[in-house]
């Protein structure tokens, strides 16, 4: 209301202490709060299947892109601070999930879910939670060529297959530490599909995900595919944005 006269009650006069108390509170935070104060929200969306997924949203910059951030085996959405304070500096935006099992996405169906009980047919189903991630995105406006899936480890492998198997079709792939076959997920099954845009980066001290990206880039002509790598210094997915210029590598590589 304009011109409402100030409130004179205890209420009111205990605001700004609570305020600075939270403003200290997130110094000592810092990052984990950076992404909360430009805008970063929590929502939730059901899965094709009925599984119910919480991710962090934050919009890009006009005409910008959005980037579906998909974690490794056993982690959660939280794995991606660093990368996406990186993307929000640049103007980009994040869509980062909880896979089915993992973190706070734990309902299938009304039932409980646990990623260590899942058999392979469970992990392929997860490929769907990506898919209704950026189907979520295309209700809100933003068109397939505007998103890029990123995934590390078995989200690497799970965001392949989802842009292959799904109906939107992203603009690009990040695969970090992918591998030609994680809990069943095989790469090859679904490159003749994939985006023709592929960023895949790997470490040579991680010798699985090293050996699966030279294996992919040898297959890159048959499936002609625009294919990229970078060298990630060292480390498992997203434990590479650890090296220094790692990270710089992925989001200047990203279509302009």
């Amino acid at each position: 209301m304009k011109n409402a006269p100030p409130r004179n009650d205890a209420s009111a006069r205990g605001r700004p202490a609570k305020a600075l108390r939270a403003l200290l509170l997130c110094a000592f935070l810092l990052p984990a709060c950076s992404a909360a104060w430009a805008g970063q929200e929590t929502v939730h969306f059901t899965t094709s299947d009925g599984c119910r997924i919480e991710a962090f949203w934050l919009a890009p910059s006009s005409g910008a892109y959005v980037l579906i951030n998909t974690h490794g085996l056993g982690s959660d959405k939280n794995e991606w601070g660093s990368f996406q304070d990186a993307l929000r500096k640049r103007g980009l935006g994040y869509f980062s999930l909880d896979l089915r099992g993992h973190g706070k996405s734990l309902v299938c169906g009304g039932k409980a879910v646990d990623y260590r009980k899942f058999t392979l047919e469970d992990w392929s189903a997860a490929s769907r939670d990506i898919e209704a991630a950026a189907a979520w995105l295309k209700k809100r406006g933003y068109p397939a060529r505007r998103m890029i899936f990123c995934g590390a480890s078995v989200g690497a492998n799970l965001s392949l297959k989802a842009a292959a198997e799904g109906r939107i079709k992203p603009a690009a792939l990040i695969l970090l530490s992918p591998g030609m076959e994680y809990a069943g997920i095989k790469a090859e099954d679904y490159l003749a599909r994939a985006p023709k845009k592929i960023l895949l980066g790997a470490s040579e001290n991680d010798p699985y995900a090293w050996q699966s990206v030279v294996i992919i880039s040898e297959l890159a002509g048959k499936y002609h595919l625009n294919l990229s790598a970078i060298d990630g210094g060292g480390g498992h997915g997203v434990n590479m944005f650890k090296t220094p210029g790692v990270m710089d590598k992925v989001l200047d590589w990203l279509p302009r």
